[in-house]
């Protein structure tokens, strides 16, 4: 008869593990986040976003910038901020990304030009030009093939 695990779960029981000392905060009030290794990330960060760089922001060329002011204006309050995902609307990071189901510029153009009314996008049709749409396609492509950083980008010269 082993006579040890019962002594181990009584200490156990008496004075705690680790994983739930004193010293943890409270998850009723602590903010979500999943551990990665020993770097906490706030859950609604991809983990395999590069590092924003510092300074004035990451360099664009001139057509993902216009894309990222149409996006911010026009796109993010229900796509996310930054093409982060977000409930309320399809996760433009997956849609755009090598393998999704918008696999062309055309295709992205006909979604925003007619809406998905059934699925709650109203069109854009009347609101954004094909210039702007084409814009925002390529900032968000840039966002899906992670070659842009979220934040707000450097204008170009």
């Amino acid at each position: 008869m082993n006579h040890a695990a019962p002594v181990t779960l009584a200490i156990v029981l008496a004075l705690g593990t680790a994983e739930t000392s004193a010293a943890q905060p409270d998850t009723a009030t602590a903010p979500s986040v999943a551990v990665l290794g020993a770097t906490e990330v706030p859950r609604d960060t991809p983990p395999t976003e590069p590092a924003k760089p510092s300074g004035k922001g990451f360099k664009v060329n001139q057509l993902e910038y216009e894309g990222w002011r149409q996006y911010s204006a026009n796109c993010a309050r229900c796509h996310g901020q930054d093409v982060l995902p977000n409930p309320v609307a399809a996760n433009l990071l997956l849609s755009l990304a090598p393998g999704g189901p918008i696999k062309s510029e055309q295709m992205f153009a006909n979604v925003v030009t007619a809406g998905r009314p059934a699925k709650g996008m109203p069109p854009f049709k009347e609101t954004l030009t094909q210039d702007r749409i084409k814009a925002i396609y390529a900032y968000v492509k840039g966002r899906a093939e992670k070659r842009i950083p979220p934040g707000r980008p450097a204008r170009p010269a």
